[in-house]
């Protein structure tokens, strides 16, 4: 089991991160990625770039070194009713992928049905592609109640191998998360939610946790340039034209 593409990874316009995008994608191509997604967070988040980053990402080169690049954003699930910041149209209509996260800096976390609420208004945001981080044991939710909505809804759950790391007790909620989203036959993604360019596209503990569980490849989304084209094809792009 591998990965072909990071849809989930932050440059330093997010402060809390390090590296450029130019030392992003050679990490990606370093690494023999296909993709990588820049998804740096919104701009009502206090770590998050001016607004401006977003409506000028069509600037940033669809190939870069022989990566492609998917320009992305990690919206901030916001508190209590479960919205997202706030953007202008011609902000939001460069954006290609977009995750969905609650961070503690805008929804302080609160009782398992407020979470659970929150999650189901993005179930219904048109503008989200993805749930980032699930797996965090401060937003504790309905596990089943929102995963077996996701597809009727168009929404991917990622497994993000940074929360294994630095969020304890991910790794049990996650594993939960992924035997849901294969009893419903739901898509994941498995991100490295990577801050610096030594961490993009290392996922190995998120990886080692599917194994484990028996978490079938063909739901990965971002396992194969296959899946990942008729995902994006799927909603009228065509970002890899040329691609095996």
């Amino acid at each position: 089991m591998q990965i072909i593409a990071d849809l989930h990874t932050h440059t330093n316009v997010t402060d809390h991160a390090f590296s450029t995008l130019t030392e992003m994608v050679q990490a990606a191509h370093d690494m023999g990625l296909k993709a990588i997604a820049i998804t740096n967070h919104g701009p009502t988040n206090p770590d998050g770039p001016h607004e401006w980053h977003f409506s000028n990402l069509n600037l940033v080169p669809r190939k870069m070194n022989g990566v492609t690049v998917i320009r992305g954003i990690e919206f901030d699930i916001t508190a209590p009713s479960g919205g997202i910041n706030v953007m202008a149209n011609k902000s939001l209509k460069h954006i290609d992928w977009a995750l969905a996260s609650f961070h503690e800096c805008l929804f302080p976390p609160a009782d398992r049905s407020i979470h659970t609420a929150a999650l189901e208004s993005i179930l219904y945001n048109p503008y989200v592609n993805a749930f980032g981080h699930l797996g965090n044991p401060n937003f504790d939710f309905d596990h089943e109640y929102i995963i077996s909505r996701c597809n009727e809804r168009g929404k991917v759950v990622e497994i993000n191998n940074a929360s294994l790391n630095v969020r304890a007790g991910s790794k049990k909620n996650c594993a939960d998360i992924a035997r849901m989203c294969m009893k419903y036959e739901v898509p994941i993604v498995v991100d490295s939610d990577s801050h610096i360019c030594f961490r993009v596209g290392h996922v190995e503990g998120a990886l080692e946790m599917l194994e484990e569980i028996g978490f079938p490849e063909e739901l990965i989304i971002n396992s194969s340039m296959a899946r990942l084209d008729a995902y994006f094809k799927g909603r009228g792009m065509d970002l890899f034209s040329g691609e095996e």
